[in-house]
């Protein structure tokens, strides 16, 4: 039977503890980290798990990637980066990796797709998915508050995605897996409903096993995550903050099609109480830029072969709805 998404999910504090119990059944275990993590880690980690792993900080990869042809397992424990590292060697080598998230700043720690950067611009890689999530709640509840509200970004712009999927399914054929929707969607409607780290990162994992499902990023990524990709080329924000941003410009359009799962009017509300942007100023972006990064969008979204709810918008549209939400 084909695997869905990871063997192994662990959600509790104290979780690292149980990291020996996982990687015993391997042999050689490569760790993938970044020196800050490694200097407050790297000794707790070793002690933990009774071995001296290899470590590859993300800044070697890909010069030092040999490192790696020694793995049974590859550990990616950090951030973003360290965990699409670990992926992409994973997929490399062949061998299982697991993902020990230390902030819940987006979906992709159970994801089998790691972000690449290729000439300023960021894209997704299909890999492979991990064999095993450990979610250190004590670790991870330390990260920065922002990557908890770019991780709340991240699953609350699903508002958008899932609302345009379904709208692209039924007014211009897009394929849709109703088990992928349906799995985003409790997701999401958990994290409206309870704000907590633990009901976070669990949406995260279900986005991941949903995408996978769909053989597509298309249950979690619609219209929103173009523009956050087309802000990037100033070197903007953090991701989750960049889509749940664009959201509500998204599901105004979607609302007024019918297609949108909550009015755009709530989710800007719950944006304003757990403290996520709302204002053209609080992400330090022009009105200009901000109709720029949605033509950019539009652009990406053609590329893709996806549809977008602002596809045949005119710009005087854009900037009143603008002018009305931010």
């Amino acid at each position: 039977m084909t695997r869905t998404g990871p063997e192994t999910v662990i959600i509790e504090r104290g979780a690292i503890h149980r990291l020996p119990d996982i990687v015993a059944k391997y042999g050689q275990t490569v760790l993938i980290s970044d020196p800050i993590l490694f200097e407050k880690y790297g000794d707790i980690l070793k002690r933990i798990l009774n071995i001296d792993p290899i470590w590859l900080m993300v800044e070697d990869y890909p010069q030092k990637k040999e490192v790696a042809e020694r793995a049974d397992v590859i550990v990616g424990f950090g951030g973003g980066r360290s965990i699409d590292v670990a992926k992409l060697l994973a997929a490399e080598t062949e061998v299982e990796w697991i993902s020990v998230p230390t902030a819940a700043s987006h979906d992709g720690i159970a994801s089998e797709a790691a972000s690449v950067s290729h000439d300023g611009y960021r894209y997704s890689k299909r890999c492979k998915l991990p064999v095993a999530v450990v979610a250190d709640l004590e670790i991870i509840s330390k990260a920065p508050r922002e990557l908890y509200l770019a991780g709340m970004g991240d699953i609350l712009c699903k508002s958008s995605s899932l609302s345009e999927w379904r709208f692209a399914s039924e007014k211009h054929g897009e394929a849709i897996s109703e088990e992928a929707f349906q799995i985003v969607k409790h997701a999401l409607d958990n994290v409206i409903a309870n704000s907590d780290l633990e009901t976070l990162i669990q949406a995260e994992i279900d986005a991941g096993r949903a995408m996978y499902i769909a053989g597509s990023s298309r249950p979690c990524s619609g219209t929103e995550h173009a523009i956050s990709h087309a802000m990037e080329r100033r070197e903007h924000s953090l991701h989750g903050l960049q889509v749940m941003f664009a959201t509500p410009l998204c599901l105004y359009y979607l609302e007024e099609e019918g297609y949108a799962l909550y009015r755009y009017q709530k989710i800007r509300d719950l944006m304003a109480e757990r403290d996520l942007p709302t204002t053209l100023d609080a992400m330090t972006v022009t009105k200009d830029q901000f109709l720029d990064d949605v033509h950019h969008a539009l652009n990406i979204m053609r590329k893709r072969g996806r549809y977008s709810i602002l596809e045949g918008i005119s710009d005087d549209s854009l900037l009143r709805t603008m002018d009305r939400l931010y």
